[in-house]
């Protein structure tokens, strides 16, 4: 996958960044007076105006772990950490009562030693707040990133181009990466970017994205956003309960996640003010996060955890299908949803029975799509448009049912699936022109960008099992 797919956050400025620094060696003093021992600093080096993503953070903070559990393994426990979360990158402080040359060449050690030890900074300051260099201990400049020249001309005369450096530096996390198991916290992070790239996706007939606010007056891209980051720590705490109930049947799972769901929906509804942005995916990449968890205690053979994690997100929604259906509508006072209406009217089964079956359409009508898309190195925006087109042309959305007619639509299927037969990658401008018709006519096929988000998110834990 282009690298660049990879690297989706917020964009940093040159002043916000060199304000950074600044506010970096004013931590290092406090520490330091806090504290007047060796002092390590660590943080990554991360090309371009993006440096918090994913795969950085899950680097960040392994690497972190692995320095403090080295200095305790050569007789050097810290006295004191902390790490200072920052929007321009993370940076973590040890405090070490030991002579710093000592430290330094522990860590320098480490540094060699890991596949993505280029891309670390660890500093490490004398109690005066002097830093111990790499010449003091007899080594020279640090190798260049792509071409491995260890002159330092590179880095002075810029020979390589940011999309280089990104390259490089994506290719050394994965590998970085994968040493480690699979974190919660990195499966809530890869729902953050996933979420992220379904709403930046471009042009998306209806739904909010770059261009437009769709058929939608109450929601744009910032308020997706806000709650995207609201959620990522629900997402985590999703794929932590899969893993502590490794050993429960998948079944039993739901019930147990559906707090965790409910405390989600206060929190979309509070960084909202009271919209409705994530719902369904709530449920939908819920229950994946889960069963990912739950794959990932509980399995070995990294070859087919995938398709054991669809298996498995089908076994723990089936309740939801089988009950909520059966059940729900039966509860004086009950308000049936749209999805309830549209099962006993049309029998159509929307999120649940799409969960239940192990999402079918996004394994049939999406993931070789976008999969394809993406392994040819297309921007993930371009190919998360087009994918769409295929959802749209065969997945009966509730929420185009719900905001038209189920005749309108299987209309709407048939258009798609006759501009897909003439033009199987249709150009930009022509997906405009259906955005334009999709607003005209009110419809936004949300579940559609639900099952798009998923496959992201499909795709981009393919690459850490």
């Amino acid at each position: 996958m282009k690298s660049s797919n990879w690297i989706i956050g917020p964009e940093i400025s040159l002043p916000v960044m060199l304000k950074g620094r600044e506010d970096r060696v004013r931590r290092q003093k406090r520490a330091q007076i806090k504290r007047p021992d060796t002092l390590v600093c660590f943080t990554l080096n991360i090309a371009g105006p993006i440096k918090r993503f994913p795969l950085a953070e899950e680097v960040f903070y392994n690497t972190f772990d692995l320095i403090r559990n080295t200095l305790l393994i050569h007789r050097m426990p810290p006295a004191d950490s902390f790490v200072s979360d920052n929007v321009y990158g993370m940076e973590g402080y040890l405090s070490v009562h030991t002579d710093a040359y000592e430290v330094k060449k522990v860590l320098l050690e480490l540094e060699e030693n890991e596949p993505a030890g280029r891309l670390f900074d660890i500093d490490v300051l004398k109690p005066d707040g002097e830093k111990v260099s790499r010449s003091e201990l007899g080594l020279g400049t640090r190798p260049c990133l792509v071409c491995g020249k260890t002159d330092g001309i590179c880095a002075r005369s810029r020979a390589h181009s940011v999309e280089e450096l990104q390259d490089a530096t994506i290719s050394l996390l994965l590998e970085q990466c994968s040493k480690y198991r699979l974190s919660s916290e990195m499966i809530g992070r890869l729902c953050r970017q996933a979420m992220l790239m379904e709403v930046y996706a471009t042009p998306k007939p209806g739904l909010v994205d770059l261009n437009n606010a769709g058929s939608h007056t109450d929601m744009d891209v910032s308020l997706f956003e806000k709650s995207t980051y609201a959620l990522e720590t629900y997402f985590a705490r999703f794929a932590a309960a899969g893993f502590e109930l490794q050993n429960e049947s998948a079944e039993k799972i739901l019930s147990c996640i559906r707090p965790i769901g409910l405390e989600a929906e206060n929190a979309m509804y509070q960084a909202t003010g009271g919209v409705n942005t994530h719902k369904g995916m709530i449920f939908s990449l819920g229950i994946l996060a889960a069963a990912a968890g739950y794959v990932i205690a509980s399995y070995s053979v990294r070859e087919t955890l995938l398709s054991q994690i669809l298996r498995t997100a089908g076994m723990i929604a089936s309740p939801a299908f089988k009950e909520d259906f059966r059940l729900l509508p039966l509860e004086d006072g009950h308000v049936k949803t749209a999805g309830e209406e549209q099962y006993e009217k049309l029998k159509l089964g929307g999120i649940r029975a799409e969960a239940a079956g192990g999402f079918q359409s996004v394994q049939r009508f999406c993931w070789p799509y976008l999969a394809e898309y993406l392994d040819r190195e297309m921007d993930y925006k371009r190919a998360g448009s087009l994918a769409l087109m295929h959802l749209l042309a065969n997945v009966d959305d509730s929420n185009m049912i719900k905001r038209s007619s189920r005749e309108e639509q299987l209309q709407v299927k048939d258009e798609i699936r006759k501009l897909l037969q003439a033009a199987p990658e249709p150009s930009e401008e022509r997906i405009l022109e259906t955005d334009t018709e999709f607003i005209r006519r009110n419809l936004s096929p949300g579940g559609c960008a639900d099952l798009l988000a998923l496959t992201y998110w499909l795709y981009l834990i393919s690459w850490l099992l």
